[in-house]
């Protein structure tokens, strides 16, 4: 497979919750609602909060995540434009996770009410809203499955490529994560201390598998990384 193709592939799987924001549940569910702008660093919801929203998001980044009892920040996900939100509280009115803008963000919400009662007039859409649940609960069975390496580099991979797949874009032979995260974002995403990630990163780095551009944004080989997979198999 050539640069091209490995780029290509990397970048034409998309988000596992996107199928809802297109075709007819977008436009029943939504309409004309309005939507509503989250800056950097904004919440959409926290948790524990008991009001039950779906966002589905138009334009942006937001992290999907929890606080621990110790107070650490974990990341379960990133979700970007085209995503939705919020789909836990269909399960339970309080929250579990909290859900932050990592830049400016345009969403619409739209409360789990009106979703259900959208659904029970228009009953051909529950096979896309339970398939956004299979896809949800697939994508935590992969999480689960990388954090049962003990080295964090592996894990690191894993998300890198994670984060290739959902945000990435081309950048010549190379793919550009198209949002700026921090290292101790990343750590979040691996679950390990900052300081374990940051020298699994310069590991990479001087590998010449990742690198940062002038924005100060990941920039990875996806040859090397698939062959450097290869290697720690």
């Amino acid at each position: 497979m050539d640069d091209d193709s490995i780029v290509g592939t990397a970048l034409s799987r998309g988000s596992a919750l996107a199928p809802l924001f297109r075709g007819r549940f977008c436009d029943v569910v939504l309409g004309g609602r309005p939507a509503r702008v989250f800056e950097e660093d904004a919440v959409l919801y926290e948790m524990a909060a008991r009001e039950r929203t779906f966002f589905f998001l138009r334009t942006g980044i937001v992290k999907i995540g929890t606080i621990t009892a110790a107070g650490r920040e974990i990341i379960y996900d990133l979700r970007k434009d085209r995503d939705v939100v919020g789909e836990l509280c269909a399960i339970e009115p309080v929250r579990r996770d909290r859900a932050v803008a990592v830049e400016r963000t345009c969403a619409i919400a739209v409360p789990f009410d009106e979703v259900m009662e959208a659904l029970a007039q228009h009953p051909a859409l529950l096979r896309d809203f339970v398939a956004m649940f299979c896809h949800a609960l697939a994508d935590a069975h992969e999480q689960v499955n990388r954090l049962a390496a003990d080295d964090v580099m592996p894990r690191l991979v894993g998300v890198l490529k994670t984060l290739a797949v959902k945000l990435g874009r081309p950048a010549g032979q190379h793919v550009e994560i198209g949002a700026y995260l921090t290292q101790e974002e990343v750590a979040q995403m691996v679950m390990a201390r900052r300081e374990r990630v940051s020298t699994a990163l310069n590991a990479l780095r001087r590998r010449g598998i990742a690198q940062y551009s002038t924005r100060g944004r990941l920039i990875l080989d996806m040859r090397a990384l698939d062959d450097y997979v290869a290697c720690l198999t």
